[in-house]
């Protein structure tokens, strides 16, 4: 199997992903591919589902939460990382580092993914996870997403996808694989796009826990609820459990310290939840994707 992928793409083994997860958790894995395009992944998936080898796919690897060993193949998108714009319809490959995109359209002065200047995630990640901020999401902007299902290249429209906050089909179908989106941009004045940006980056820098590594956001909003009030209002900042610990800055954070793994993130993850029922009768949802 691991001839059959060098002659695909670059291929590494034994790999340390700790630079890989925003996280920043101790983490391994024995394989990690890293496809040249689109065709490139799907040959490679046609090898691993040969082999029966498991996988996953990493994009900015900022809303997973990794194991302490992955005896498995490691798919790396970065490379598909093309994005065309005809007239207002704009096309992304899933590799495409959703921040980084959204300042280059604003600074042309096309404004729909201007919500997303400060979201660390790549495009199929954010499509995924139908992620969002400032009251706009992903499927708002979204015409379709082109896929492989393992067997077959389709094209789903924004209607098939099934979107919710923070919920999209792909949570039902994880062997689906997010290859290309189109999205809807439309002409908006550069200046104000410009100003609208810095006031959010400000307001996130004032709110948010950005100098620690983290996912973000840990749990989803209940609904009529901010997440980060209820575990503040239990007095829960800055509780630990080994170097995973709850944001002094913002509570619906959790940071690691230095040397954390995925069993203390999730023994905290664990002890939240567990004080949240018991305080609110509320059952809070992760926001993560566990990878195991």
């Amino acid at each position: 199997m691991i001839e059959e992928l060098k002659n695909i793409c670059k291929l590494e083994e034994d790999i340390d992903l700790k630079k890989y997860n925003t996280l920043k958790l101790n983490s391994k894995a024995k394989i990690m591919v890293f496809p040249n395009d689109i065709n490139s992944l799907i040959e490679i998936v046609k090898v691993l589902k040969k082999y029966k080898s498991k996988y996953f796919i990493i994009g900015n690897g900022s809303n997973i939460i990794l194991p302490e060993f992955y005896d498995g193949v490691v798919i790396k998108l970065n490379n598909l990382n093309n994005y065309r714009i005809t007239d207002c319809n704009l096309y992304v490959e899933s590799g495409v580092m959703i921040n980084k995109l959204a300042n280059d359209l604003a600074k042309i002065g096309l404004a729909g993914l201007d919500f997303a200047t400060g979201i660390p995630g790549s495009i199929g990640g954010c499509i995924y996870g139908n992620a969002g901020c400032y009251g706009s999401c992903i499927s708002d902007v979204l015409v379709d997403v082109t896929i492989f299902d393992g067997k077959s290249i389709k094209t789903l429209s924004n209607k098939e996808l099934k979107f919710k906050y923070r919920y999209s089909i792909f949570k039902e179908h994880k062997n689906w694989i997010i290859l290309s989106a189109n999205f809807r941009v439309c002409n908006s004045d550069k200046e104000e796009l410009k100003k609208i940006i810095l006031e959010r980056t400000q307001k996130r820098i004032a709110s948010q826990d950005l100098s620690n590594p983290s996912n973000g956001s840990m749990f989803k909003n209940p609904e009529g609820f901010s997440a980060g009030k209820l575990i503040d209002d239990l007095g829960l900042k800055g509780y630990s459990i080994n170097d995973a610990m709850i944001s002094n800055k913002h509570a619906n954070f959790i940071i690691n310290k230095g040397n954390a793994v995925q069993d203390d993130i999730l023994a905290l993850v664990k002890f939240i939840k567990e004080k949240v029922k018991k305080e609110y009768n509320i059952d809070l949802e992760l926001e993560q994707e566990i990878i195991k």
